[in-house]
């Protein structure tokens, strides 16, 4: 698929089909992620790959958002090692949208959900999966085969977003 179509092609999936997606797939997602640019390539992220059903029906729970979780039929976890790197969100962020981008591209779905940022969060992520106090848990993310086609959605226009600065 073209790029420009693979993006405006992407879109945050919340009901997935109960089909597993193959590791392969999923590493290929992960491999992607990994070519993401980072400060000084500190490559802070670590990916948490969860298949256990209870596991993640616990991590659906992580706050009111997260309920299309327990649809996923996996679900990945995004940690920073802070130590690596003083712009860790920064760095796995890109992370995360090429995973997300390679996802699509394979004809998987994903949905992104926030744990960074509230202490709670990250701290009841860390209990269900029994995660080192060293990682910060940036996200969940749901991934599977998508069973919803959310139509398109509108975007800035070119004038909206930039400005030219002469």
């Amino acid at each position: 698929m073209d790029f420009s179509d693979l993006l405006k092609k992407r879109r945050s999936i919340r009901k997935y089909k109960k089909e597993m997606p193959s590791m392969d797939l999923i590493e290929q997602c992960i491999t992607t992620a990994c070519n993401a640019p980072s400060a000084h390539n500190s490559q802070p992220w670590k990916f948490i790959i969860v298949k256990n059903r209870e596991k993640i029906n616990q991590l659906g729970e992580t706050q009111r958002h997260s309920q299309f979780l327990k649809n996923a039929p996996m679900a990945i976890v995004v940690l920073a090692d802070e130590e690596l790197s003083n712009h860790f969100v920064e760095d796995c962020s890109c992370a995360i949208m090429l995973l997300m981008l390679r996802a699509a591209d394979l004809g998987l779905g994903t949905c992104w959900n926030a744990v960074y940022g509230d202490e709670q969060r990250e701290k009841y992520v860390r209990k269900v999966l029994n995660l080192p106090e060293k990682y910060r848990v940036l996200c969940n993310i749901g991934i599977g085969y998508p069973d919803e086609e959310p139509g398109s959605k509108a975007t800035k226009s070119l004038e909206e977003a930039a400005e030219v600065v002469e």
